[in-house]
């Protein structure tokens, strides 16, 4: 008897049976702040057992090509073993049929995740990819898009960006786009400047103290894009360093070369309390399209670091799942940061980045999503990702009649 009663216990917590007893007691009532909400620390700890979550953050310029069919090497890296909780892709001059790309991606993915949430500005656009059971705990995801070139019909360079809450941990994407040309550092600063001060967000979901600064309006904040910041060393010096070393590197790159982008962080000029993971691949711009080549063309640009990924913790104090103690400090942590050199139908290589973030719970007042999600983009992607994995194993695709 003791066997079969274990045996019962285990089943039920696989199933996650609901006693009909906790039913007649659970109450998800309009603005509950109890521990047993829809929201609350109860629920949170049933779906999320430490209280964390991991972000894939992807950015790629793409240079208005199509995508290799495969794309396991840039969402399914070895590297990761295990398929992240939200993934948002940001990409740049991105590929014209963007149903395609997210059908793609979702194929990718598979069929445990759902398309949250899509939005374009131009040849920028974001997706936000997320666990499908945790679409239940999200709110209304809003966005919000900037272009820093007005006035002109065909919208290249801006930013676009989209927020959501899960659970009480409220989140902002941003992928952006800024003016090219390794001289061009003051209008580069003038664009994130525009950028934080124009995007308005959140909109429905009840926020304290909004400030014009929409990053310090979340509690994660994820900037990835085409940054265009360069190396300033000369190609020579450049090209010499790269030859001599095989990536990815043992320890960051070397801080001999002086870089514009981390020259900004560290002089505190923008991306104000932003932080970098640490940088082993090789520059991820220019090659020759469809090689690993670095720019043989007449123009021989310098090889650099364009795309990049920043991310930024508020100042909210957060729950430890380990300690219990509020930590004052970061919730985010880094836990790899990529290239993807074997993908070559770009002139720039996708980067990556594998987060880590605290989640605690919420109120149940915010505008929920209530499980909406792109429903067009999954059941095609499935119907590929069946179709090929029938393939694969050799299966008949000519219909039999019983």
């Amino acid at each position: 008897m003791d066997n079969l009663a274990r045996q019962a216990l285990f089943a039920a917590e696989v199933l996650h049976l609901i006693p009909t007893s906790d039913v007649k007691e659970r109450s998800y009532l309009h603005g509950r702040i109890a521990g047993n909400s829809l929201l609350g620390a109860m629920e949170l700890e049933r779906v999320l057992h430490h209280r964390e979550v991991r972000v894939y953050v992807g950015t790629w310029n793409m240079n208005g090509q199509a995508p290799p069919l495969e794309l396991n090497e840039i969402f399914l890296p070895d590297t990761i073993p295990h398929l992240p909780d939200i993934l948002a892709i940001g990409t740049q001059e991105s590929y014209p049929d963007k149903f395609e790309w997210e059908v793609n991606i979702q194929k990718t993915i598979g069929p445990s995740h759902v398309l949250f949430h899509s939005t374009a500005l131009g040849t920028l656009h974001l997706v936000i990819y997320i666990r499908r059971d945790l679409i239940w705990f999200c709110s209304v995801a809003e966005d919000s898009s900037f272009s820093t070139r007005t006035g002109t019909a065909f919208r290249t360079k801006g930013a676009v960006a989209i927020s959501f809450s899960l659970f009480g941990s409220s989140m902002l994407f941003i992928t952006c786009h800024l003016t090219a040309h390794k001289e061009k550092v003051k209008e580069r600063l003038q664009d994130v400047h525009k950028i934080v001060k124009s995007l308005d967000l959140p909109k429905l979901f009840p926020t304290k103290h909004k400030t014009k600064d929409v990053t310090n309006n979340f509690d994660y904040v994820f900037w990835c894009g085409d940054l265009n910041f360069r190396l300033t060393n000369s190609r020579q010096d450049i090209m010499k360093w790269i030859n001599v070393h095989t990536f990815p590197l043992d320890l960051p790159i070397n801080q001999s070369f002086s870089d514009q982008l981390t020259e900004c962080l560290l002089n505190d000029v923008i991306f104000r309390g932003f932080q970098e993971g640490p940088i082993k691949f090789a520059p991820t711009y220019k090659y020759d399209p469809g090689t690993k080549t670095f720019d043989s063309s007449i123009k021989q640009r310098t090889p650099s670091y364009t795309d990049r990924i920043l991310y930024k913790c508020g100042k909210s104090p957060i729950l430890s799942s380990t300690s219990g103690l509020h930590c004052k400090s970061s919730h985010i942590e880094c836990i790899t940061y990529c290239s993807v050199p074997s993908v070559c139908t770009s002139d720039h290589k996708p980067v990556w980045g594998l987060y880590k973030c605290v989640i605690r719970p919420g109120i149940d007042t915010m505008p929920l999503a209530a499980g909406l999600f792109n429903r067009e983009v999954y059941l095609e992607a499935i119907k590929r990702r069946a179709a090929s994995m029938n393939k694969r194993i050799g299966t008949s695709t000519v219909c039999t009649i019983q």
